[in-house]
């Protein structure tokens, strides 16, 4: 009589994998075991088992993975002196089944709920950066009024200096957009460039410099001080100090024309 081969165990491709820990090897042996039973039921369950280990392995590198990331992100953005900060938040994932079909309980999907960190850099810029730290606090005018007079200076300072041509906006006049819907290219030149010469009027060097740095070029207050050679709580101070000075003589020159 010929004798039957042995039936031979399905094998999956978590099984294959060495970062597995202690628990998710025997959950993993144990699985095995029941996939090469003859019960389709037992099979079937081995099956969802298997498929667990294998998401929650794939979950666990790929937050390793997020988690250098950011790591990195964290730290290229400390080196360039800009403000780091790291958020809990709880998140929600909805729950699948064996066929990535979500599941539902009493009509609702069902979710999922964890907690994790999130890196958040504060800002990008020079100016918004300073603004964030408090570094244009306790000058002469109100912090919020110096925030939106760099934004202007930044504005002037890049249509003026770098020719830019500005596109035709039907925009409203605002804050952010100071020019008439009819303003061509060459007229918005002209106006930044006298704009600038008025925030530019009543600063010294010193400060006509940090403004055209953090400002315009959009330099933090540390890149801004190793561009010019001085100590940051200098260029702090005057970054404070000029755009107190820009706004007063800008609200003067309204004054006039009014």
């Amino acid at each position: 009589m010929p004798q039957t081969a042995p039936r031979r165990r399905p094998q999956s491709p978590v099984a294959e994998t060495t970062d597995l820990s202690r628990d998710e090897l025997r959950r993993v042996a144990r699985a095995e075991r029941r996939l090469a039973s003859r019960d389709p039921a037992q099979a079937a369950a081995a099956r969802r088992e298997l498929q667990d280990i294998e998401r929650r392995h794939a979950d666990r590198l790929e937050g390793e993975s997020l988690a250098a990331r950011l790591a990195e992100t964290a730290s290229l953005a400390a080196a360039r002196g800009e403000e780091v900060r790291a958020e809990t938040v709880r998140v929600s994932h909805p729950l699948l089944d064996e066929h990535g079909a979500r599941l539902v309980k009493d009509g609702a999907p069902l979710y999922r709920r964890e907690t994790v960190t999130r890196v958040r850099v504060a800002s990008r810029g020079g100016l918004q950066l300073a603004f964030e730290r408090g570094d244009l606090d306790g000058a002469a005018l109100r912090a919020e009024r110096l925030y939106e007079t760099g934004n202007a200076y930044r504005w002037a300072f890049e249509a003026s200096t770098a020719l830019t041509t500005p596109a035709r906006s039907l925009a409203p006049i605002s804050a952010r957009a100071p020019l008439r819907a009819s303003a061509g290219p060459q007229d918005a030149v002209f106006v930044a460039g006298e704009l600038l010469r008025t925030f530019r009027g009543p600063l010294s060097a010193r400060q006509a410099a940090v403004l055209d740095r953090v400002c315009g070029l959009d330099m933090t207050i540390r890149a801004a001080a190793q561009a010019l050679g001085a100590d940051p709580r200098t260029v702090r101070v005057a970054l404070a100090e000029g755009l107190s000075l820009a706004a007063e003589a800008r609200a003067a020159q309204r004054r006039g024309a009014a």
